[in-house]
């Protein structure tokens, strides 16, 4: 495909793509990730340069848009915790997650950005597997309760990463695994106070573990998800609907599985069921070379971003199209 970028929306930041830059805990951006095209009569869509967080509050923006959508479809990145949807016609949005049963028609989910962790070593087989958990545990306030039932009315629990949070935290605790923990009061990856919320420590928890709790956040899915895996680890995820980035089909994906779980029976029997497949070192070095090649070549950013703007309009536009459930992802996708 070839993109015309249009029109930037005041004096706000560009999304990282358009702009090249990025922020903490990030991959840099390898070059131009799309071929643009300097007018819109040669393009085969057009790409908003800010994120919809921004210019979704401007309506003489999305007049000029909309206008746009006229001549060539739109694609714009809506990809906050509380995706703003902007009346926008003949446009894709991208996101990095669905509410609970929210379609996917007219959106293309993408990885988040993350910093790659396959520095950290192997982990080595042991009879037992290390689970852990080093992050944010929120508190359900007022506001946060109110925000989630806009986006989540039919999901209240599922909808709602603090009520996800505690209750995954309490089910891993209650399977009675080695399972080690910090939980924060804050957001660790703004990186506020630096003292306190210990990019190594968090990373340390990671080396140290098989399983990693990941739950959802106030978008129904998880940056530490995609870390997990480039590091080559197993993701442990409570079950909200989560949808995950399809898989272009020019590009292998092993037989991989990560465990969902609803319940601490539930959880329990996953990690052990999961563990059980694995026997040895040289097992267990294979599983984690084979997360993190997937990863690398299915979910790394700019490998992900590079391969959907690849597409010719019509592949990109099947990308939108609602067949994958989240339920199936276990057993099939993965």
């Amino acid at each position: 495909m070839k993109l015309f970028i249009a029109d930037s929306c005041a004096n706000h930041t560009k999304i990282e793509i358009v702009s090249g830059i990025v922020g903490s805990f990030q991959n840099p951006i390898r070059g131009k990730l799309f071929e643009e095209s300097g007018t819109i009569e040669s393009a085969d869509a057009v790409l908003v340069p800010q994120d919809a967080y921004y210019f979704s509050k401007y309506p003489d923006y999305l007049n000029y848009l909309n206008d746009l959508s006229k001549k060539k479809m739109i694609i714009f990145s809506d990809r906050g915790d509380f995706p703003k949807k902007p009346k926008l016609k003949n446009s894709i949005a991208l996101r990095v997650a669905l509410n609970p049963s929210e379609k996917l028609s007219g959106k293309i989910i993408i990885p988040y950005n993350v910093e790659d962790l396959s520095v950290l070593p192997f982990r080595q087989y042991s009879k037992t597997p290390d689970i852990s958990f080093v992050g944010y545990m929120p508190r359900n306030s007022l506001g946060r309760f109110m925000k989630s039932g806009q986006q989540s009315p039919l999901h209240i629990l599922q909808g709602n990463s603090a009520i996800v949070r505690s209750l995954a935290h309490r089910k891993v605790q209650k399977t009675k695994l080695q399972y080690r923990y910090s939980l924060r009061d804050s957001y660790g990856a703004l990186n506020v106070r630096p003292e306190a919320l210990s990019r190594i420590e968090y990373l340390e928890s990671i080396s140290a573990s098989d399983f990693v709790l990941s739950p959802r956040g106030d978008a129904n899915q998880s940056a530490r998800y995609y870390e997990i895996l480039s590091a080559g680890r197993i993701p442990l995820m409570p079950e909200t609907q989560i949808r995950f980035p399809k898989i272009m089909e020019s590009i292998n994906s092993p037989n991989i599985t990560f465990p969902l779980f609803s319940s601490a029976r539930n959880v329990r029997q996953r990690i052990l069921s999961r563990w059980e497949s694995i026997s040895n070192d040289e097992h267990y070095f294979s599983l984690q070379r084979d997360i993190r090649d997937f990863f690398s070549h299915n979910l790394e950013f700019n490998r992900y971003v590079e391969s959907l703007f690849s597409l010719d309009t019509k592949g990109f536009l099947h990308m939108s199209e609602d067949k994958q459930l989240s339920s199936e992802v276990d057993e099939k996708d993965f």
